[in-house]
């Protein structure tokens, strides 16, 4: 008998801290103003468009990325374009908050 009762307290502590940290995660992602993020996207038409979101704007195109190219150069301009399109996030982001 005492080993359920350490059962059913263990069990109520451990929802208790599972709800705990569910709200602070949720408090500590409320508090982050939204930031702009590159995201890579594939085009019905083929290749690649890689463009800056941010929830309540419209996407910003950074760069286009043909389908036809070989997988070296494809990856090639891949990373090219994210690095890219990082540093402008990097701009847009610091311009928010100054």
């Amino acid at each position: 008998m005492a080993f359920l009762d350490l059962l059913i307290v263990f069990v109520a502590v451990w929802l208790a801290l599972a709800v705990l940290w569910l709200l602070r995660e949720r408090r500590r992602g409320a508090a982050l103003p939204d930031r702009w993020a590159p995201r890579t996207r594939a085009l019905e038409e083929g290749g690649h468009v890689i463009e800056l979101v941010r929830r309540g704007e419209p996407a910003q195109p950074v760069r286009r990325v043909p389908g036809d190219l070989d997988s070296d150069r494809l990856g090639d301009e891949l990373a090219e374009g994210m690095s890219e399109a990082e540093a402008r996030a990097a701009t847009l982001n610091a311009a928010l908050h100054s």
